[in-house]
């Protein structure tokens, strides 16, 4: 029951908090499937059959693996956000265009500027500084429930790799689970007499969607590393 390791991590500062956060979160998903290794084993040495459906307690386990790694993914972009973001808008085309959109929403729509908003950052001490806690703060202020939040966060850090932008995308299978289990306790209503009230889990396709969202994760942390080594050897 063991998880797959992670790519490397990049190592970069001011990544350095959020790989601990990713790594945390990967230990504690692992800790839950060990766990449930153990309780299969157990029950396998105790005669029981382990065959077939897992128990509900052992599915519980799987529903467990499954909030942590949205959790932990979730955690981990935060502090992301919160620890580059501004040194990417410094260097990042990307991540300075979501900036200047989100600032264009921010100080009105079309030609109609907020004078209120407009007047509470000229008045601040250092308005673009106050504009960019707001950014960050917007970009972290509530829980990623979706890829595409996961995805909006990726491009705010300016990320554009193809290939990781579509892993993202695909990580949607994780998140429907993740707010079945979070939001829904995993309940629906049994379509025949004598059938389980919860959605089934089983351990493989659980276990690929938690590795997944972890390695995802790593994926961008590793690629705003990549962006900050490049910024500082142009600097």
């Amino acid at each position: 029951m063991l998880l797959p390791a992670l790519s490397a991590a990049c190592g970069e500062p001011g990544t350095e908090t959020s790989q601990r956060f990713l790594a945390s979160a990967y230990d504690s998903v692992q800790a839950v499937l060990t766990n449930l290794g153990t309780i299969r084993e157990q029950r396998r040495q105790s005669g029981g059959d382990i065959r077939g459906r897992l128990t509900a307690n052992e599915e519980d386990l799987l529903r467990a693996a499954v909030v942590f790694t949205g959790a932990g993914l979730d955690a981990t972009l935060k502090r992301l956000i919160r620890d580059t973001l501004p040194r990417l808008l410094e260097t990042s085309e990307q991540a300075h265009g979501k900036f200047e959109e989100f600032a264009a929403r921010r100080l009105g729509t079309g030609e109609i500027a907020d004078t209120k908003m407009v007047a509470r950052y000229l008045t601040s001490q250092n308005p673009r500084e106050r504009l960019i806690e707001d950014y960050v703060y917007e970009l972290t202020g509530s829980s990623l429930q979706s890829a595409d939040e996961v995805g909006k966060t990726a491009a705010a850090l300016g990320i554009d790799d193809k290939s990781l932008r579509k892993r993202i995308v695909d990580l949607k299978t994780l998140f429907v689970a993740r707010n079945q289990i979070s939001h829904e306790l995993d309940l629906r209503a049994p379509e025949r007499q004598g059938e389980r009230a919860r959605r089934a889990r089983a351990m493989r396709p659980t276990m690929q969607l938690c590795h997944e969202g972890l390695e995802v994760g790593q994926l961008i942390i590793n690629a705003v590393g990549d962006s900050l080594v490049g910024s500082a050897a142009a600097g």
